[in-house]
C-alpha cells in the first residue's frame, strides 16, 4: 500500500513539474527573439526631428523594447528602456514606462543636471498600430505638470531595428546604445 502511494505521488509530480514553465529569468541569455517592428509617429524635416518611436521584440512571450522621443536635431535620438511592460496577448493591451534624459533642467544657484523624464504609456498594441495615451512627467519637480497626450504610432517594419536574435544580443547592443543616449538617472 505505502508503495503503491509513493508511485502515485512520484507519478502526479513528475507530471507537475512537467507542466509548470521556467520563468523568463530563469530562461538562458541566448534564448531567441524576434522583432516586431518599429511603430513610429517622427516628423522630419532636413534638420529636425519631432514625435516618439518605440521598437518591440518578442521575448518568449513578453514584449520587451526601446523607446525614442525626438524633439529637435536629427541624431543621437534619446532613447529609454521599456520597463514595467504589461502585455494581454488576448486584447492587445499594452502598458510600459520608460526613463529619458530629453534636455537639461536649471537647479537653484544656476546649476544644470540632465532631465529625468519619465513617459508612461497605456494603450493597444495591434499589428500595424499602437494607439494610446503617453504621460510625461518629471519625478524631480512634482510641483511641474505633467503633460498627457494620446499617441498613434504606425507600424514601420524592422529594417532600421537591431539585428538581434537572441536576447544576449540585444541586451549588449541595447546596453550600449543607453551608454550614449540612455537616461542620466
Amino acid at each position: 500500500m505505502k508503495v503503491d502511494v509513493f508511485r502515485r505521488l512520484g507519478c502526479a509530480l513528475a507530471l507537475f513539474s512537467t507542466a509548470v514553465a521556467l520563468p523568463v529569468s530563469a530562461q538562458g541569455p541566448d534564448r531567441p527573439i524576434r522583432g516586431l517592428g518599429e511603430f513610429s509617429n517622427v516628423r522630419s524635416t532636413q534638420e529636425h526631428a519631432y514625435g516618439y518611436a518605440v521598437e518591440l521584440w518578442r521575448d518568449v512571450d513578453s514584449p520587451i523594447g526601446l523607446f525614442f522621443v525626438s524633439e529637435g536635431l536629427q541624431g543621437d535620438t534619446p532613447t529609454g528602456l521599456l520597463e514595467n511592460v504589461r502585455f494581454d496577448s488576448r486584447t492587445g493591451a499594452l502598458s510600459f514606462t520608460a526613463k529619458l534624459s530629453i534636455g537639461v533642467v536649471l537647479l537653484p544657484g544656476g546649476r544644470q543636471e540632465p532631465s529625468r523624464d519619465l513617459f508612461e504609456f497605456s494603450g493597444t498594441l495591434k499589428s500595424t498600430v499602437l494607439t494610446g495615451t503617453l504621460t510625461r512627467s518629471d519625478p524631480r519637480q512634482p510641483s511641474r505638470r505633467s503633460s498627457r497626450e494620446r499617441v498613434q504610432l504606425k507600424r514601420r517594419g524592422q529594417a532600421a531595428m537591431m539585428p538581434a536574435g537572441t536576447y544576449i544580443e540585444w541586451r549588449r547592443l541595447t546596453d550600449e546604445i543607453l551608454r550614449r543616449r540612455g537616461p542620466k538617472w
